[in-house]
């Protein structure tokens, strides 16, 4: 699944009944896929030991899966043990080396986890997947749209305007949904590349949209995340009450990582509140 609305509750309910009926049925085919269903269900909601427990599940039966490797590996980043998330991530790359379902998901599980830690290791590995993605004759929709969702953060993290404005007019018609698999609104990722065009205005309508979607459907990873990103947008932009509104944010978002124990937003966090208070 590349991306849903706001209705978690029912997408949990849905999994539940699945798993369910492959518990009784036996059927080692679909219980791994509905256990990482609900684990990513579960991670989007930043409830960390639900997700941990489908998941560990799911990866006792399959171990090397491409569904749920990357799951896990984004979910330990964002809690900041950086040691578990590599372990994962290299258990992971070797698996994306084929075609496939891995090869599909190793762009964006590299560049999220850049986007995490600041650093843009393996872009190169990324670049590839994504490339051989969209050179595919056979590759449908949710295919290229990952692919591009991939060259879109990495974008980001390099300041790339042109790559940026490419990438922003072919997913813009996923505004209003979650990335599912990659814990993060469409709109958020909208509003990054906006900003990294030079487009404020246009970032602020997009991170303001994010806030929204993330606080009505209860995604609180993204919602801390899209609070700091937007204040970074604001602090560019500087004009009047985009200071104050910054700071606002900076604290939501502090107030949402420190309860969920994500630890590199929350130094991300610290270090822009003492920007603005310089």
């Amino acid at each position: 699944m590349l991306a849903n609305g706001n209705d978690i509750d029912g997408l949990l309910q849905h999994a539940a009944a699945g798993l369910a009926a492959a518990e009784r049925l036996h059927d080692h085919v679909w219980l791994p896929v509905l256990l990482g269903e609900s684990g990513n269900a579960y991670s989007v909601l930043g409830d960390w030991q639900s997700a941990r427990e489908f998941l560990g599940r799911g990866l006792e039966l399959a171990p090397n899966s491409p569904l749920l490797l990357p799951v896990r590996i984004l979910m330990e980043y964002q809690v900041g043990d950086f040691d578990q998330g590599e372990m994962f991530l290299k258990r992971f790359l070797p698996v994306a080396g084929g075609r496939g379902r891995g090869e599909l998901n190793v762009g964006p599980v590299v560049a999220m986890v850049a986007r995490i830690t600041g650093t843009n290791d393996r872009f190169d590995i990324a670049e590839a997947a994504a490339s051989d993605i969209l050179s595919s004759s056979s590759v449908n929709l949710s295919g290229t749209s990952t692919a591009r969702i991939a060259i879109a953060m990495m974008a980001v993290q390099r300041s790339d305007s042109t790559a940026a404005t490419e990438q922003f007019s072919a997913l813009e018609f996923l505004r209003g949904t979650m990335l599912i698999r990659w814990g993060m609104s469409a709109d958020r990722l909208l509003g990054l590349l906006s900003r990294t065009m030079g487009n404020l205005d246009q970032a602020a309508t997009h991170f303001e949209n994010a806030l929204v979607f993330c606080r009505k459907a209860g995604y609180r990873p993204d919602l801390a995340w899209t609070c700091c990103d937007y204040s970074d947008t604001l602090r560019e932009r500087d004009a009047a009450g985009d200071r104050a509104k910054a700071m606002s944010l900076l604290d939501e978002s502090l107030a949402i990582s420190s309860e969920l124990g994500m630890r590199p937003l929350m130094e991300r966090v610290l270090s822009r509140r003492e920007i603005l208070k310089a």
